[in-house]
């Protein structure tokens, strides 16, 4: 059994993989929480696992606590995954591969391996990251954009009176404070980015491609998205599984769950 750990600058997503699927996936925040204690909260009580896979793009300080952590509680030294030129049947646009965030480089194999087609990866994290995926895995490159938070973050720092709505989830075209005009239009801003990207890319690429959006926020792009789109809120872990060598294939290139 194998624990899949996606760090980003907000939460901590993890997955228990074992015979080749997840037997649980959750999610920890650890922005403005303590780390060690949000993880014995949530991983204490868990069968320890043979191995720990990390992707990290949250910086060597949660690096260090975590595996401080499993070192502790489980005697495991976890093993930490890095963006290369090429792997798993992909091939990675950047012409320094360690420039793409190695969560992007996950989420890309891991979306390789789950479709035959070309397709259009939308994470809405902290950052939104946009990244196009030829069929035959040639990774076209991508974008990055503030995600919601940050969006947010901007008007209440440079805006004077405005505080955060009660409701930090519904969004509505009409809304009756300014906390939740702030939300909503956060909200529609990066919901409009992503439908003209993608509206661009279909324009300008020869690809017949699909769309997956994953990462915490996609739940709040999803049902107002023009674009058809399938919802993976596992797509990175799935990514790291492969790139563990977790699954195996007679042949990466042509290996579908």
């Amino acid at each position: 059994m194998m624990l899949l750990v996606d760090v980003g600058n907000t939460a901590v997503k993890w997955g228990l993989y074992e015979a080749g699927e997840f037997i649980a996936a959750d999610r920890i925040v650890h922005r403005d929480y303590n780390l060690g204690e949000q993880l014995t909260r949530y991983w204490a009580s868990l069968q320890p696992p043979d191995e720990v896979f990390i992707a990290n793009v949250a910086g060597e300080q949660l690096a260090n606590a975590l595996s401080a952590w499993t070192r502790q509680q489980w005697s495991l030294t976890p093993r930490f995954a890095s963006t290369t030129d090429v792997a798993c049947g992909v091939t990675n646009a950047y012409p320094v591969a360690a420039d793409l965030g190695v969560d992007r480089w996950a989420a890309l194999i891991g979306a390789h391996h789950h479709t035959r087609n070309a397709v259009c990866i939308v994470d809405c994290g902290t950052a939104i990251t946009v990244d196009v995926l030829a069929a035959d895995g040639h990774h076209q490159g991508g974008l990055i954009i503030p995600g919601i938070e940050l969006l947010k973050q901007v008007v209440r720092e440079d805006t004077a009176g405005v505080r955060p709505a009660a409701d930090m989830w519904a969004t509505t075209l009409f809304a009756n404070s300014t906390g939740a005009g702030v939300h909503s239009g956060a909200v529609y801003l990066a919901v409009a980015a992503i439908d003209r990207v993608i509206s661009d890319v279909a324009a300008t690429q020869d690809l017949d491609f699909e769309v997956v959006i994953t990462g915490g926020d996609a739940g709040l792009m999803l049902p107002l998205l023009v674009c058809p789109a399938s919802h993976d809120s596992t797509l990175v872990l799935k990514g790291l599984a492969i790139l563990a060598g977790a699954h195996l294939c007679d042949t990466w290139s042509i290996c579908y769950w």
